[in-house]
């Protein structure tokens, strides 16, 4: 792991970027984002993708801009006014995968030309699957239906075009594989009027060895149909695709030619040859180990960054690659020892990035959710479990929760890929005699189900004293559960510690392999299914978070961030992302309910009983639902509606209880989506309860909003701001999360804050007041604190993480963040149900334990106090304007109004 960060990165801004927000309107909010405090644009992934994608990750050419983001031109211009503020660009790239689309030409060109394409090795695909279908051919598994009654209803047609002769089906399109041409060719040759045709495929099949770039051998086909359509007519062309068209028969001979199979899509949950980005089967992977693959991918990458284009990066999905700590490797010898990059890693309570990876750290779930955990109160959070397990008496624990939705991916979405492991242990040289296949695949599934983490990293070293922790906790659960597998549990604990006879590199590759597939069987098992699932208390069901792990002391988030200080200190510390189940405010409003548990129990037995209504479990996941989203101004628009719907399907599909994204249960679905509505009709008992206990709930609002947003700036880490969440954010998961942010009323109250800030006076926090329950006072937190952060880069990359104490009980949390003779001094409180204004009596007689060493004059970044720093600082006298305090020598904060 490496410290270094020589950037300038002290505070990125995540931003979505696709066809409804572009390059040009980015330009438009640079001058915006600099004054806010931020360092770095962080942008989602901006290569060409599918058409109309909102995320960027279904990458179909890694090599050219996203024509719908904007051109060369204007990112080039965007750079010049980023250098012009001293900001930079932080770029999110997708290793891993690429969409499996027509307007991926590297694919495409793989079935054309098969073993002859320059990309036969670049995508993960098992050409020598053991199934006579797939074997020499890749599943191609987008059919509504299976391939013989898609033919015989002529929903399936060979076409001729400028890029050659295809396969069409709805609006996907495939090239006609070069080993189908023969057939082709037969079935014409009679026509007395195939003979130009007939040239032309002959001609193609001799030019296509001969041309070994796919852009080359495109031009080459534009040219030749342009001459066939010179020769013949279009309507002659179309009379002899029917031929084949007309003739189910024929073209089912004609598809069984490809080099491709095309197939019903949910056939992949049972059996499939290429490598998916979880279980989706348009996102195709990666041959990234190869270096040749990581080299043609990158060539882009490496000219943006070269040319000064961007200045970090952020690898998404690492957990899916081959080798993660080889890929790292080779990214620093491209980009330098000293870049900033970071990792997508989901972290499990406890577990740490591997210290071999040369990151300055990881994108910051973790932070997440020590941050969630650390503003959750602890007995209303058991009050709140019980409670759950007394509405939903048939739950498991969450633990075995997990193992079940685990299984149910295995065994339903994943069973292909499970088959495919199966395959390649038994196979393993030195696996005895007396094992079955069966009793393999058992034990390959006891192993999965019960890794605690994502993933291991095996390589040809030996196991880490944290990789032996987690390993031994696995197999010792594995035969417990599983006693009759004991013999192949034995011989892959045995293959993990490297004591068979395997051969070491057939060893570790398929170490390597089985953990390509425990990260996405847990994602889809964990954040997919049980985090829509296990409801006890929603704010917890985040990436990143752990439902059973319960609230933190500020004493262990004070241990938590030595030890990010001591690993990790330029991670990011994230909030909100774009992969985040609702946003920051919305989580904090839920973690809010473990102040209230008996009003919260309350309210929901205002909702009825439910009987004609969804399950209760669903129930009670709308009911903490309609609380995370619930409009700030208390207006249930239909705007809103809408959004809940939408989201309410989403979630119910993910569950996987009663309906799913494979077999939809519209009526289920339309029941939960009416009851929701009915809670919030005008009359219901539950909205009229509703209304009193939202404006309780958000009275607390602008005391820990400004607590989460200030630990989260001056933390050790890097903050990161997902577009928008400067003011309250309560959306849901994508797509919610990725609608349109009005950076007007954003823009208007940050010059409105540095107006009334530079006039001085009572002014500015009179108005942050009459604005508190609009999310003033977030704003006015983010923007100071990112000043500070701005002005002292070395204080917060560098400096000591020192804990401050209280001379007696409070609910709060001090520290000191320290470098050479400079320091500052954060100071938040924690939820307690009575502070729900500034200046409570609570504090009256509290007092922080300051070090010796430091001392003199501080000034607070909010309000402009002074005060005599000693031994003892009065703790009333900090919260008397603002809820929350940063206080420093006067030089470290900078630009600040002392005159308030």
């Amino acid at each position: 792991m490496t410290a270094v960060n020589d950037s300038g990165i002290t505070a990125t801004y995540r931003l979505q970027l696709h066809e409804q927000y572009t390059l040009g309107q980015l330009e438009e909010l640079i001058d915006y984002l600099y004054q806010l405090g931020i360092s770095t644009v962080y942008a989602a992934p901006l290569f060409r993708a599918v058409p109309g994608s909102l995320h960027g990750y279904d990458v179909t050419d890694p090599h050219v801009l996203n024509p719908a983001i904007g051109t060369p031109e204007q990112l080039t211009a965007l750079a010049g006014k980023l250098r012009e503020h001293q900001m930079n660009w932080l770029q999110d790239i997708v290793p891993n995968h690429m969409a499996f689309h027509g307007d991926n030409y590297r694919l495409m060109d793989v079935l054309e030309r098969g073993p002859a394409s320059q990309y036969y090795r670049f995508f993960d695909i098992d050409w020598e699957h053991p199934h006579p279908s797939l074997h020499g051919k890749l599943m191609v598994p987008f059919l509504g239906k299976e391939l013989e009654d898609c033919v015989k209803d002529h929903s399936i047609r060979l076409l001729i075009t400028d890029r050659g002769p295809g396969i069409h089906y709805g609006e996907r399109s495939y090239p006609l594989s070069l080993s189908a041409y023969p057939f082709l060719m037969d079935a014409i040759q009679a026509e007395e009027d195939a003979g130009p045709m007939h040239s032309w495929l002959q001609e193609l099949m001799r030019q296509a060895s001969l041309h070994p770039t796919v852009l080359g051998w495109q031009q080459f086909k534009a040219k030749k149909y342009e001459q066939l359509i010179s020769i013949t007519s279009d309507g002659r062309v179309k009379r002899l695709t029917n031929i084949v068209n007309s003739h189910p028969p024929m073209l089912l001979q004609l598809l069984q030619r490809q080099y491709y199979r095309l197939a019903f899509y949910r056939e992949a949950s049972e059996r499939i040859n290429y490598r998916r980005f979880f279980t989706v089967n348009e996102l195709i992977c990666l041959r990234m180990e190869d270096e040749a693959v990581f080299n043609s991918y990158h060539r882009f990458i490496d000219a943006l960054y070269k040319r000064g284009l961007i200045q970090g990066l952020r690898i998404d999905h690492i957990d899916g690659l081959q080798d993660p700590a080889q890929y790292i490797e080779r990214l620093r010898k491209l980009v330098g020892k000293d870049t900033y990059i970071v990792a997508e890693k989901i972290l499990e309570v406890g577990e740490l990035l591997p210290a071999d990876w040369q990151l300055q750290g990881s994108s910051g779930y973790e932070f997440l959710s020590h941050l969630n955990r650390l503003f959750t109160d602890t007995a209303g959070w058991e009050l709140l479990h019980t409670f759950y397990g007394q509405l939903v008496p048939d739950i498991p624990s969450y633990e075995a929760l997990v193992q079940e939705k685990k299984k149910h991916i295995l065994t339903h979405y994943m069973q292909g890929e499970w088959d495919n492991l199966t395959g390649l242990f038994y196979a393993l040289p030195g696996m005895p005699s007396s094992i079955s296949r069966q009793q393999v695949k058992e034990t390959l599934a006891a192993f999965m189900l019960l890794l605690p983490v994502y993933r291991l990293y095996p390589q040809t070293g030996s196991l880490s004293a944290y990789e032996r922790q987690i390993l031994e906790g696995t197999f010792a659960a594995a035969h417990g559960q599983y006693p009759a597998l004991e013999q192949p549990l034995r011989f892959l604990r045995d293959l993990w510690e490297g004591k068979t006879s395997t051969p070491s590199k057939q060893r570790i590759g398929f170490l390597q392999r089985l953990m390509q597939f425990t990260g996405p069987l847990t994602a889809k098992g964990v954040e997919d299914t049980s985090f829509y699932v296990y409801n006890a208390l929603l704010s917890h069901n985040e990436v990143g978070d752990d439902p059973s792990a319960g609230p933190l002391t500020a004493e262990a988030f004070h241990q938590l961030m030595e030890q990010r200080q001591a690993t990790t200190p330029l991670s990011l510390n994230g909030s909100t992302t774009h992969d985040t189940k609702r946003g920051e405010d919305g989580r904090l409003r839920l973690n809010l309910l473990s102040l209230f548990p008996t009003e919260w129990q309350e309210l929901v037995s205002t909702a009825g009983d439910g009987t004609d209504g969804p399950g209760i479990n669903d129930a009670y996941f709308i009911y903490q639902s309609i609380v995370a989203g619930y409009p700030s101004d208390g207006v249930i628009s239909t705007e809103f509606l809408q959004r809940l719907d939408d989201y309410l399907r989403k979630a119910l599909r993910e569950a996987k209880v009663q309906t799913s994204w494979e077999q939809p249960n519209d009526g289920y679905e339309a029941t939960c989506i009416a009851f929701a509505r009915q809670l919030l009709s005008e009359k219901h008992p539950f909205r009229l309860h509703l209304r009193s206990f939202m404006a309780r709930l958000d009275s607390y609002l602008p005391i820990y909003t400004p607590a989460q947003v200030l630990l989260k700036i001056t933390a050790p880490g890097i903050p990161d701001i997902y577009q928008g969440c400067e003011l309250w954010d309560f959306s849901y998961v994508d797509p919610d999360n990725r609608r349109p942010v009005d950076y007007t009323i954003r823009r208007e109250w940050l010059s409105t804050l540095k107006k009334l800030d530079q006039e001085g006076g009572t002014a500015l926090l009179d108005w942050i007041d009459e604005q508190a329950i609009k999310g003033a006072g977030k704003l006015f937190t983010v923007w100071k604190g990112l000043q500070c952060r701005r002005n002292n880069p070395a204080l917060f990359a560098q400096g000591d993480y020192i804990r401050v104490y209280t001379d007696g009980p409070a609910p709060l949390i001090a520290f000191l963040r320290r470098h050479e003779n400079d320091w500052i001094l954060v100071v938040v409180p924690l939820l307690h149900r009575d502070i729900v204004r500034i200046g409570h009596s609570l504090w009256k007689g509290v007092h922080l334990l300051l070090p010796t060493e430091i001392g003199g004059i501080g000034y607070d970044q909010f309000t402009g106090e002074k005060y005599t720093i000693e031994e003892k600082l009065a703790v009333a006298q900090l919260f008397e304007k603002f809820p929350v305090a940063l206080i420093g020598n006067k030089s470290i904060l900078g630009g600040m109004n002392t005159a308030l």
